[in-house]
This record gives C-alpha cells, sequence and structure tokens, in this order.
C-alpha cells in the first residue's frame, strides 16, 4: 500500500509541473502576442520609414517623409533628372517623350509618400513582418515605386509617328537605278520588315517606370533576303552606244554603258543594317558621239544665198513671190530625196491666194495666174547650184530674164515644165526663205563638212537661124567648180544646157523673110 501512494503522489506532483510549463508558455506566447500586436500597432502608426531602406542607391531608411524628399532632393535622385524620355530607333529615327505627359512624373514628395507608406499599410501583424523582413535583410532593402498611371494614347501616339516613317523610309522594294549620280540604290529589307509598336510601347513603359532618360531599340520584324544581284545585273548592264540619225534623220540619243560588280554589291548588302540604304556604284561608259553632237551637225552650216531684186514688179507679182517663197521656207531634203518645186508650193490658183501677172507661155509675153512665181523657182535653182545640189530636171526660160544671169534661171508651170534637185550631200538641207518689197533671197543651210564650194563659169555660144542665117540667141551652159576648203579643183558638174531666144524686135531680119512674112500674114 505504501508504494502505491507513493507512486501515486509522484504523478501527481509531475502533472502539477506539466500544468505549470502550459500555464508559463501560455503566458509567454500571450504575452509575445501582445508584444508584436504592440510593436506593429507601433510600426502601423509610425510617421518614418521603416529602417534600413535605399531608394534607387539613396538611404531613406527611418525618416519622416519630409526627411525623405529632403534627402532625394539633396542626393538629385534620378527620379527627379529624368525631366524626359528619348527612344532611339533604327534608321536614326528618335522620339522624346516628356514624362509630365507620360504621366510618369515622379516628385520627390510622391516617392516619398511611398516610401513611408510601405510596411504601413497592412494589418499589425502584416506591417510587423515587413518590419522584420527589412531590418533582418543583410546589407539594404531596396524599395520598388508602384507604378504610375502612364497615358497609353499619347505614348502610343509617338510610337505611331516613329512606326510611320519607318514604313516610309522602308516601303520601297524596288531598285533605283541613278545613272546621273552613277549609283544603283536599294532598301535592304525594303517592304517587309517594320518595328513592332506593341513591344516598343512596353519597353518604353518600363523605361519610364525605371526613372530612364534613354532608351535604345534595335530590334526589326520581318524577314530580309538578299536580292537576286545578277537578275539586277542582267536589267541594268548594257553596252555602250553612239547616238545615230534614224531613216528620217532625226536623232536617235546615244546610250551609256552601265555594269556594276556583283560581289562587291552582295558584300554591301551583307554588311548593312536591315532598313538601310544601300548604294552599289556603278560603272558608266561614255559613247564616242552623243545626241548633242549629232544635233550640232545639223543645219549648222550656210552652204549658201541667193538674192534676185524685182524693183519694176507690180503687186501682183510681187504677191505671186511672196506666197510661193512662204511654202518653201523651213523644208527639209534628206540625203538622197528628190526635191519637186511644184510639188512644194502647189497648185496656182486664187483660191490658194494667187493672182494673174506677167509671164512667160510658149514663146509669147502673157498674162497667167500665178505669174512671177519662175523667179522663186529660179532663185532656188541658183541657190541649189551653188549648195551642190543635183539637177534632175530643168528648164531654162524662153526668152532671158532681167533678174537673173543667163544659164541661172529655171521654169515651171503647173503641168508642164517643173524643176527639180536631189540631196547628193551626206546631210540634210533645210531651205530658208526670206524677202522685202523689193527682194527675194532663198538660203540652204546643211552641214559642210569637208569646206568645200562651188565656183560657176559660163559657157555661151551664139545660135542662128538656118534659113535665113540670122543671130536669133544664145546656147548657154553653167559648169560649176567644185573646189575644197583651199581653193583647189576636187571636181566639176555640168548644168542642163539652155537656149535663149531673141525677141523678133530683136532678130535682124533680112527684107526678104520680111516681105514674105507680111504675104503670109496678109
Amino acid at each position: 500500500m505504501t508504494y502505491n501512494r507513493r507512486k501515486h503522489r509522484s504523478r501527481s506532483h509531475f502533472g502539477q509541473r506539466l500544468l505549470l510549463v502550459l500555464i508559463t508558455l501560455a503566458i509567454l506566447l500571450l504575452l509575445g502576442l501582445a508584444g508584436c500586436a504592440y510593436l506593429g500597432y507601433r510600426i502601423t502608426n509610425s510617421s518614418t520609414s521603416l529602417p534600413n531602406m535605399r531608394l534607387d542607391g539613396v538611404p531613406v531608411g527611418g525618416m519622416t517623409r519630409a526627411e525623405v524628399a529632403r534627402r532625394l532632393t539633396e542626393e538629385q535622385w534620378t527620379g527627379l533628372n529624368a525631366s524626359s524620355l528619348k527612344v532611339t530607333f533604327p534608321l536614326d529615327l528618335s522620339c522624346t517623350l516628356e514624362r509630365t505627359q507620360a504621366g510618369a512624373t515622379r516628385t520627390a514628395a510622391e516617392a516619398a509618400e511611398a516610401v513611408c507608406t510601405f510596411g504601413h499599410d497592412g494589418d499589425w501583424f502584416q506591417n510587423l513582418g515587413s518590419y522584420l523582413r527589412v531590418w533582418l535583410k543583410p546589407g539594404y532593402f531596396d524599395v520598388t515605386l508602384p507604378a504610375p498611371d502612364l497615358n497609353a494614347t499619347y505614348i502610343r501616339a509617338n510610337i505611331q509617328s516613329v512606326t510611320d516613317r519607318f514604313h516610309e523610309l522602308t516601303a520601297d522594294r524596288d531598285t533605283t537605278l541613278d545613272r546621273e549620280n552613277a549609283r544603283l540604290t536599294l532598301v535592304k529589307g525594303g517592304g517587309s520588315i517594320s518595328l513592332d509598336a506593341d513591344a516598343i510601347y512596353e519597353a518604353i513603359c518600363t523605361a519610364l517606370t525605371d526613372s530612364a532618360s534613354q532608351l535604345n531599340w534595335t530590334e526589326i520584324a520581318g524577314s530580309v533576303q538578299m536580292p537576286d544581284f545578277q537578275k539586277i545585273y542582267n536589267d541594268v548592264n548594257v553596252e555602250p552606244q553612239d547616238a545615230r540619225f534614224d531613216e528620217e534623220w532625226n536623232v536617235v540619243p546615244e546610250v551609256v554603258g552601265c555594269t556594276f560588280d556583283i560581289p562587291a554589291a552582295e558584300k554591301l548588302w551583307r554588311e548593312a543594317r536591315p532598313g538601310t540604304r544601300i548604294e552599289i556604284p556603278l560603272t558608266l561608259y561614255e559613247p564616242g558621239t552623243k545626241a548633242a553632237d549629232l544635233e550640232g551637225l545639223l543645219y549648222r552650216d550656210r552652204l549658201c544665198f541667193m538674192t534676185t531684186n524685182y524693183w519694176d514688179s507690180d503687186d501682183d507679182r510681187i504677191n505671186n513671190i511672196h506666197l510661193a517663197a512662204d511654202k518653201l521656207d523651213g523644208i527639209v531634203v534628206l540625203p538622197g530625196e528628190v526635191f519637186s518645186y511644184n510639188n512644194a508650193i502647189g497648185e496656182r490658183t486664187e483660191e490658194a491666194g494667187y493672182k494673174w501677172a506677167g509671164a512667160y507661155a510658149d514663146g509669147e509675153v502673157t498674162i497667167e495666174i500665178g505669174g512671177g512665181i519662175c523667179q522663186v523657182s529660179s532663185t532656188l535653182y541658183c541657190a541649189a547650184m551653188y549648195a551642190q545640189m543635183t539637177t534632175t530636171m530643168r528648164q531654162n526660160h524662153w526668152f532671158a530674164v532681167n533678174y537673173l544671169s543667163m544659164g541661172y534661171d529655171a521654169t515651171v508651170s503647173w503641168g508642164g515644165p517643173d524643176y527639180r534637185f536631189k540631196n547628193t550631200r551626206d546631210y540634210p538641207v533645210k531651205l530658208v526663205s526670206y524677202y522685202d518689197d523689193h527682194s527675194v533671197t532663198i538660203e540652204f543651210w546643211g552641214t559642210n563638212v569637208d569646206g568645200s564650194h562651188v565656183s560657176p563659169w559660163t559657157a555661151s555660144h551664139e545660135v542662128y537661124d538656118d534659113e535665113w542665117g540670122c543671130l536669133i540667141g544664145y546656147s548657154v551652159t553653167v559648169n560649176r567648180n567644185i573646189l575644197d576648203a583651199n581653193d583647189n579643183l576636187i571636181g566639176q558638174v555640168q548644168e542642163p544646157t539652155g537656149i535663149y531666144h531673141l525677141h523678133d524686135h530683136e532678130i535682124d531680119w533680112p527684107p526678104e523673110k520680111l516681105a514674105r512674112d507680111a504675104v503670109l500674114a496678109g
């Protein structure tokens, strides 16, 4: 019995001691909880920042809001200095965002408010946990400010201006041949690359939040493939060609030879950044003869001119001369082409403006429509001889004319005699005709390549009547000596021979003929 009582007392004492321990622990727990609650209360209601804190490298622990703001100002906190954010892009593009307009402005007071709010905005125990996390951390605890409420419309508008300009600069898919500056230009990736506006927006928001002053964006979206330089070469490469005259003697411009080095072009392309304009040097080969050279050859020289007078002509005859001269002015005769006077001035009619005037017809002096135009054809014939044209059809007047020496005239009539010449020179000739109240002038303009010129001389023989042996006229032939630039004879041309008759009153007929003619006429 004694043993059992001792055993019971031992158990009773153990239970008492355990209860005492539990009570003590409960009291300690309650005291700890009360202490934590009290400490959490003190922290929550404290007006100072938590200890051991730092903002962007500036110590701000254990300070009031005013002290934090003052310290940030004194330390020239970066949030105060970054008043704008400059963003650079490929192709030397950029935009600058003002932090105020972007909604990313942070004043020292705003930063101080955020610092002093940290660890004070939860319940007592949350604030106590924040305090312990900051207090127990080795070194400083870096405070992260809450993200600002950014102005997305303003930010995206700036991005849009850049992406639009980038698209404008890189939209060209074509290769441009610039012969004037001897270069071939193309845009690397033209038409297939772009800037990712959404990705740029996220990067700018981060930079604004981090108070950065500069952001360099280098990423380009899209694929960039090397062009087929061999195909471009086949399109560009051309041999030089001299300027020339076509069949109508219009100037066909020269072709400048052009080529480029394919391996060098590919190297330039590989080394260039996407979106940049590449300039590939061209090698140009100038032709020997250019259009300006040929254009300067045509009608550069006055080959000859001839002027005849009509002092004693009436107004109607002068009218006809002027009409015919106007028709000739500006006519171009190509090498090998035959000029026809009748075709050039057309039929002489009253509807065409021609008037009745004195003329030679069928060996008689008469009045006919267009009288006087033979003076223009004769002036033209005389000028054409000096211009070294080849006469293909020419008939002299029945009687000598008073405006040119015998052998230098050419009579014409619609449906009858015509005056024609062939341009046997190497270049075209142009007729220029003009007149005043007393004279008409015809010029030949062309290209005198060798300086040759004409010196005419006349062979004249008397013509006698076979029956009576009287002088009735003269046979006249004009010969053209062709002289070189040094007046050496290099050729001779004989013009068609013509017979000029004397008027009846100029012939010394014997009395026997006159008597017979009187009987026959009687």
